[in-house]
């Protein structure tokens, strides 16, 4: 399996946006899955594929042995009044 930190670190030390799931996160094993087809239907080769699909069984591992720890994501109280402001201000209606 590719060594996620060191993807980390490369896409924070190249200013490159990144995404992280913590396996925790309740619908990370889905998302993962929803990825997997989706990297499957543009053409990813069968050793990335096998590659991810080593994240999707670890992530469902970590979760069945520790499941008192799984819970949806959630923001902070300031994270929630900075994404409010920041909605209003876009103008965003829900």
């Amino acid at each position: 399996m590719k060594d996620q930190l060191r993807l980390l670190r490369d896409c924070i030390n190249g200013d490159i946006p990144a995404v992280v799931f913590q396996g925790d996160d309740r619908c990370a094993p889905e998302i993962l899955e929803a990825a997997k087809e989706i990297y499957r239907k543009n053409g990813c080769s069968e050793e990335f594929l096998y590659d991810w699909q080593l994240l999707i069984d670890e992530v469902k591992a970590y979760q069945s042995e520790s499941p008192d720890t799984v819970k949806l994501p959630k923001l902070s109280q300031t994270e929630i009044e900075l994404a409010r402001e920041d909605m209003q201000r876009k103008g965003f209606k829900a």
